[in-house]
């Protein structure tokens, strides 16, 4: 299991342990004090903008130490851990309410734009971490649409036939603040670890993609949907492969094959992968 197993998990999933379900104690920060540790970036915005400076600059020596550093903070504290679409179901049909769409801070980043109705939201919201909003008024300005549990499975639902993976995101520390939907192009995370190396800002799923062969006809239908880079058509089997050792187990291209020919295996069974995250 995962790092972030080991500190929440209790012998379980972390995300599967109901003691982080929601926040445990829900409490208005008094005026004029500062918001928890946990809920601040801690400089990593400037950090990461002072690596790419000295890249820029041809200072390879600066940058590599700067991404180190990065690196060993966030492995001290929780990230965003990368969820197949049937475990984000799980989550969201155990979790209860309240589940809310809501704008993605990523997008609005990436695009300069708001996403302000159910129409645009990508973003999934969850427990009680969803009525905190003066903790970070600006993640909450284009509104917040409220779905039961089954309208949160068909908005994941709809998201991945869509081709975007999902991710589930602590706050607090210690307890499930969202499962975005996302992308390359527009989601931090997944950027910071493929283009600059910041490993522990998002983990691999618990789970890996394995293609079965003797169902797989070539189809190409599971192709142009892996954001990692660990799905290719190798051309001299004329069929796809994965990168064991690149996948994050997002399942997407599982989701898109409709001949059941790919099929998620827990990362902790195959030895070459178990601290692959």
């Amino acid at each position: 299991m995962c790092r972030m197993c080991d500190w929440l998990g209790e012998g379980e999933i972390w995300y599967k342990n109901p003691k982080n379900f929601s926040n445990r104690l829900y409490k208005l920060r008094e005026p004029g004090k500062k918001p928890q540790a946990a809920m601040q970036s801690e400089g990593g915005g400037g950090r990461l903008h002072d690596a790419l400076e000295a890249k820029a600059d041809g200072d390879e020596d600066s940058f590599n130490r700067i991404i180190g550093e990065m690196n060993k903070r966030d492995a001290k504290r929780p990230g965003c851990h990368t969820l197949p679409l049937s475990e984000a179901l799980e989550v969201v049909s155990k979790i209860g309410t309240p589940v809310g769409a809501m704008m993605c801070i990523c997008r609005k980043g990436a695009r300069g734009e708001e996403e302000r109705n159910i129409n645009e939201y990508t973003c999934t919201g969850l427990g009680t971490g969803m009525f905190k909003w003066e903790r970070w008024p600006e993640r909450y300005r284009g509104g917040v649409e409220f779905l039961s549990p089954k309208e949160a499975c068909d908005w994941l639902d709809y998201w991945d036939k869509r081709g975007m993976m999902h991710m589930i995101m602590q706050e607090g520390g210690d307890f499930l603040g969202g499962i975005c939907n996302c992308d390359y192009p527009d989601c931090l995370p997944i950027r910071h670890r493929m283009d600059y190396g910041l490993k522990y800002q998002l983990t691999k799923a618990e789970f890996i993609c394995d293609i079965d062969y003797e169902k797989c006809t070539g189809c190409g239908e599971c192709l142009g949907r892996c954001h990692f880079n660990s799905l290719k058509y190798e051309v001299t089997i004329d069929k796809p492969s994965i990168d064991h050792l690149s996948c994050f187990g997002c399942g997407l291209c599982m989701t898109a094959c409709s001949r059941n020919a790919i099929s998620l295996v827990e990362r902790r069974t195959l030895p070459a992968l178990v601290n692959a995250w």
